[in-house]
């Protein structure tokens, strides 16, 4: 399970996938058992990890205790937080967007199940299925459509223009392209809540952020709240901030594409209240907000696969739910620029929170969020995870075999995180086993009742499931994770191939190098030394790109221009399949005249794995990128 939010933004490249990815772990300490000793911890961190600010609401059903914030909204001026100072909330945004939505099919504007050609025939989206499983409402607010995340060269907006309307969709068009049947798989995607405030506006006839300030801040007591994309609106606005080099860097308010998946500003006192109405099943001062039904609606995802068998602690309407030491909380995160952003809440235990850094800082967020859970949780009752029982060969045996993970989040790596994402999955010792392709081997033991049904033994309730699909095939599901069997020819190529051709990629620069030197020694002819130089000037490129991939997430938190990075890009994947036809026109040229066999062996074997990367790149739009 992911502990920050970076769906919307994350970029993953083949060295990061080779060299494993990290986690935060929040740290064990003792628990706060006061708001004051709360806020002294917090302070205190805060200092020693270089954050700026930090508004906070942590509410009860009953009461506030506390709704402020601690240290600075603005550090040059040395501004403190307060309860009205508005922090950029990103991803949560979707959150408030999706009561948008449901305020509308509560009054008969549109329903659940309403197409998307129906309601707005203009934008052009594409799904090969449409006769038969069109792209509905409900399927926008549960990542069910089957459309890729947007790339960061899309989160944000660095020119003058504004793009209202249609042509804040258009964006996003080659986006808008159903990888699978849609309502199958869940698959997290800005692009479907940009669609939704599209939506809003045209069934309501307002701009995303009148509407939402009438029909859902106004109602639940938000008076702070807005969703302006350049953050000019009346109000307080915190300064986002990155620490480097000893030293707060302003990160400066860019404003996104589209309102919808990103664009909220709120304050700790527009996050009390919301969380206030949550935990009193949307009854505030002013009246009932939507109805209970609506409630449990907007929290129970029913349109992909996994949510109808029955694994519903997952992603609803804008909802997403986080299970802690057996207490499932549900609500939404956010990252954008210079901010890290929660808002939870748990309606059985009546408890909830929301806070937001103005500092970027993934340990301190880890650490925090941690912390406020623990002091909130700290009296309830203790959860003891649900039994486990031994799983039987038996049963398991018609879904033997290797899966892959089939629903990836990026267009533009999905190749990648199904490579990583490959396993053999297998019954032995009483437990579900899952051989990771890449090493390490995951155990479940059967949950509850339903022989199909998994969970790890630490787990508090089932969260995986072996399932058949629409059309009769085996599938492992982990949560909203969707894996389907492949054959182990299916399974071990892509790895062997992409393993080798990376291999082969990195070692015609140390070839070439070594060419180089023996040109001058041995005196080979110019046309000799450029075909044993072009595969190297070949792979450089490639790591021009992928560096340049690295960076994006580093940019994206400072919210710098993607210009430098976007000219990088384009230049490394032309000089990539330039080199690439210059290397084979060389081979070609000088075949009769190479000795010996194995050096043509080795030329030859870097210009097919350059072919085979080349596709990978062209299938998943790597030349489409900008």
């Amino acid at each position: 399970m992911l502990s920050l939010n970076y769906k919307s933004f994350t970029l993953l490249f083949a060295l990061i996938y080779f060299m494993g990815s990290l986690s935060c772990k929040g740290q064990q300490n003792p628990v706060p058992h006061t708001v004051q000793e709360l806020i002294t911890r917090l302070n205190s961190e805060m200092q020693k990890q270089h954050i700026a600010g930090m508004m906070l609401s942590v509410v009860t059903r009953d009461s506030v205790l506390y709704c402020g914030g601690i240290h600075y909204a603005n550090v040059k001026k040395r501004e403190p937080v307060s309860a009205h100072h508005l922090f950029r909330q990103a991803s949560i945004t979707k959150q408030f967007v999706a009561l948008g939505m449901l305020k509308l099919i509560s009054n008969g504007k549109v329903t659940l199940q309403s197409r998307l050609k129906d309601i707005a025939p203009e934008i052009p989206f594409q799904n090969s299925w449409e006769s038969v499983a069109p792209v509905t409402v409900e399927q926008l607010l549960e990542h069910s459509t089957g459309f890729a995340d947007k790339s960061p060269f899309e989160e944000y907006n660095f020119s003058e223009r504004t793009f209202p309307g249609i042509t804040g969709i258009m964006i996003f068009e080659k986006f808008m392209i159903c990888r699978w049947k849609p309502g199958q798989r869940h698959s997290y995607s800005g692009v479907n809540y940009a669609i939704l405030a599209y939506l809003i506006e045209k069934l309501s006839g307002q701009t995303l952020d009148g509407y939402l300030r009438d029909n859902i801040f106004t109602p639940l007591g938000m008076q702070d709240a807005n969703v302006d994309l350049a953050g000019k609106a009346s109000g307080m606005y915190a300064q986002g901030y990155v620490w480097r080099e000893g030293s707060y860097q302003p990160v400066a308010h860019q404003p996104q594409y589209n309102a919808g998946y990103g664009s909220l500003n709120a304050s700790a006192d527009d996050f009390a209240h919301a969380l206030k109405a949550y935990l009193n099943e949307w009854k505030t001062g002013s009246g009932q907000f939507l109805s209970a039904r609506i409630l449990e609606q907007s929290e129970t995802p029913d349109s992909y696969l996994s949510a109808k068998a029955g694994l519903k602690n997952t992603y609803g309407s804008g909802n997403e739910g986080y299970v802690f030491d057996g207490h499932i909380f549900r609500g939404h995160r956010g990252a954008i620029g210079g901010f890290l952003s929660a808002f939870l809440y748990d309606r059985h235990a009546g408890v909830g929170y929301a806070f937001s850094i103005n500092t970027h800082n993934e340990e301190f967020y880890g650490y925090a969020d941690a912390l406020i859970r623990s002091f909130l949780i700290q009296h309830l009752p203790k959860s003891i995870p649900s039994r486990s029982y031994p799983v039987s060969a038996r049963e398991i045996k018609p879904y033997a075999g290797y899966y892959r993970l089939s629903n990836p989040g990026q267009l533009y790596t999905g190749f990648l995180e199904a490579i990583q994402n490959t396993f053999r999955l297998d019954a032995a010792g009483g437990h579900l086993n899952l051989h990771m392709l890449l090493g390490g081997v995951m155990h479940f033991s059967q949950a509850g009742s339903s022989s199909l049904q998994f969970k790890n033994d630490n787990a508090y309730f089932a969260h995986a499931a072996l399932l058949r699909n629409n059309e009769n095939e085996p599938v492992f599901v982990d949560q909203t994770l969707y894996f389907t069997r492949v054959s182990a020819f299916q399974a071990w190529a892509p790895l062997v191939l992409f393993a080798g051709s990376v291999i082969f990629l990195l070692s015609s620069i140390v070839f070439g190098l070594v060419s180089l030197v023996l040109f001058y020694w041995k005196k080979w002819p110019l046309p000799l030394l450029l075909l044993r130089l072009s595969p190297a000037v070949a792979a450089l490129c490639i790591l021009v790109v992928v560096t340049t991939g690295l960076q994006l997430v580093e940019r994206m938190k400072a919210g710098l221009p993607m210009d430098g990075a976007r000219f990088l890009w384009i230049a490394g994947m032309s000089g990539f399949a330039l080199f690439a036809v210059v290397t084979i026109t060389l081979l070609i040229m000088n075949w009769r005249h190479l000795r010996p066999l194995i050096l043509k062996t080795y030329l030859v074997l870097v210009f097919m794995s350059y072919v085979y990367l080349f596709v990978i790149f062209v299938s998943n739009h790597w030349y489409t990128i900008v």
